[in-house]
């Protein structure tokens, strides 16, 4: 046991060394905040990397428990294309559970495990995110669908953001921007996290999804696929439902500099670590970054892949 303890700290050197002080940003969703224990190993993972010099945001989502608080209150959710629809109801709905639930217990789950987080939501800061509506086409039909209080990300306060993890703490961050009136607007998680991360300036952004990562024609999963091609999957109706925010999310941000981005399995117990520190990684890597050349001269590509996910999952 002590020979394997030694190994894996030896493994994990060099991409320690190789992350320090770079952003990595982690999007938590799906299976991951569901279950208790994948939640806490992901603050563990957080604060361990944190203490190592590593430069973490946390963006989480929470479409599940929106839909059932929804519920509960007689609210029935509806999605168009694996977007929420969203109305003034649903709007504060999805401001108690996510900023003033979620969020709340990620900082505690956090504090609890040694490390200082601060809960951040578009309000904060004088408007940390800002979003403009989202007007929306159908994929069936071609027409404007109205998503109501859905918008789209067009600015974040990176320096506050900075500021925060300069200062030593952890952001948790909520998927709820403002317009230019300082009004509530929901936000796909996923873009929530892939525009920190752009402007961020991040060298990683982790997905924690609900599943594997992309499946090859053998129904294994690829280690590696570009950005070209998990656009032509979305294009043929390979990737559907909630999966299409997050694929484009990916495309997005390699677009917008970041380095590397993974769809990473967040049932799996310490993915974070497992994707950052060893030379396997966990789930599909899109891009390439500095930091895992090492890693990339043994992974594998295709140019198709299988990639779906439930359309609740929008915001999960």
């Amino acid at each position: 046991m002590p020979d394997t303890a030694v190994r894996g700290l030896l493994e994990a050197l060099p991409y320690v060394k190789a992350w320090a002080n770079q952003i990595v940003v982690v999007k938590l969703g799906g299976a991951a905040m569901a279950a208790a224990d994948l939640t806490d190993a992901v603050t563990e993972d957080l604060v361990l990397l944190h203490a190592v010099g590593v430069r973490v945001v946390l963006v989480h989502g929470g479409g599940s428990a929106v839909s059932e608080v929804g519920k509960r209150l007689g609210l029935q959710p509806r999605f168009v294309d694996g977007l929420r629809v969203t109305d003034d109801d649903t709007m504060k709905v999805a401001q108690m559970v996510q900023v003033g639930g979620i969020s709340r217990d990620l900082v505690s789950g956090i504090a609890r495990r040694g490390g200082q987080a601060l809960a951040l939501s578009g309000a904060d800061g004088g408007g940390l995110l800002r979003a403009a509506p989202r007007k929306h086409t159908s994929l069936d039909s071609g027409e404007e669908v109205d998503l109501g209080r859905v918008g789209d990300i067009i600015h974040v306060e990176a320096d506050l953001l900075r500021r925060v993890v300069t200062g030593g703490f952890i952001p948790v961050v909520a998927p709820i921007a403002v317009d230019d009136a300082h009004n509530p607007l929901n936000v796909n998680a996923d873009e929530v996290a892939r525009a920190v991360a752009v402007a961020m300036g991040a060298g990683k952004l982790i997905f924690l999804s609900d599943v594997p990562g992309v499946l090859g024609p053998d129904k294994k999963v690829l280690t590696r696929i570009s950005a070209e091609d998990l656009s032509t999957c979305i294009e043929d109706g390979v990737i559907t439902g909630g999966m299409i925010p997050k694929a484009e999310a990916c495309i997005a941000a390699l677009d917008g500099g970041v380095s590397s981005v993974t769809i990473a399995d967040g049932r799996v117990p310490h993915a974070v670590l497992i994707e950052l520190l060893t030379e396997d990684g966990v789930g599909t890597m899109i891009g390439t970054s500095p930091a895992i050349q090492t890693r990339l001269a043994n992974t594998t590509s295709w140019s198709g892949s299988n990639l779906s996910e439930r359309p609740e999952d929008e915001e999960s």
